[in-house]
């Protein structure tokens, strides 16, 4: 008699199945009955955990995004800004670095978010949270002194524009070393903010 596995374990092993088949076969040549297959369900089994890929995939993007949610929180903690944005340009940098898979399956979901406004809402949510979460940071910086004045909002896009796009060319140019567009993403977004620093970084400056 087979044994029953717990609802979190059977969609978490549903959850890695259809991420397999999309990345191997595509969306759109991926079917429900290919991914219970692979999961090792019936198509039966499968309907009665997801209604359709679409549901999958949203789940699947969830997912994907809680070890981001980690960071962010890990981040927070920190006493002083500075410390907290260190922190995220370094875990946040590794992260994608040591799941380069994930992140492929990250850009094929951005082609359906158009396709799927569930989706397209949960990356929108998604955003506004990370953006109002970096302008946090930067603003508890200049509130402690700790930073010189300047828009908070301006550096939480400037920073998550920067951050986010240097991922994929991490992946991509074997030039690029890890440990030095951490140094330079911290130099230009914390210490060039310093308010006790002689020459502050500003992006007037030539």
């Amino acid at each position: 008699m087979a044994i029953k596995k717990p609802k979190q374990v059977r969609t978490g092993e549903i959850i890695r199945a259809a991420v397999d088949e999309f990345l191997e076969n595509g969306y759109e040549k991926t079917s429900m009955e290919s991914i219970a297959r692979r999961a090792g369900v019936s198509k039966g089994g499968l309907y009665h955990h997801f209604s359709s890929k679409d549901e999958i995939l949203l789940l699947a993007n969830k997912k994907l995004n809680e070890p981001i949610y980690t960071i962010m929180q890990q981040a927070s903690q920190h006493l002083s800004a500075s410390e907290g944005l260190n922190s995220y340009i370094k875990h946040y940098l590794e992260y994608w670095m040591d799941h380069k898979r994930e992140m492929v399956f990250y850009t094929l979901s951005y082609v359906k978010l158009l396709d799927n406004p569930s989706l397209w809402e949960m990356y929108e949510k998604y955003t506004e949270n990370t953006i109002a979460f970096f302008q946090d940071l930067f603003q508890r910086g200049i509130d402690s002194g700790e930073f010189y004045p300047h828009s908070a909002y301006d550096s939480a896009i400037a920073f998550m524009a920067a951050v986010d796009g240097i991922v994929m060319y991490l992946m991509m140019d074997s030039n690029l070393e890890l440990e030095k567009i951490v140094s330079i993403l911290q130099e230009r977004f914390v210490h060039g903010l310093k308010a006790n620093r002689d020459k502050p970084y500003r992006s007037e400056e030539k």
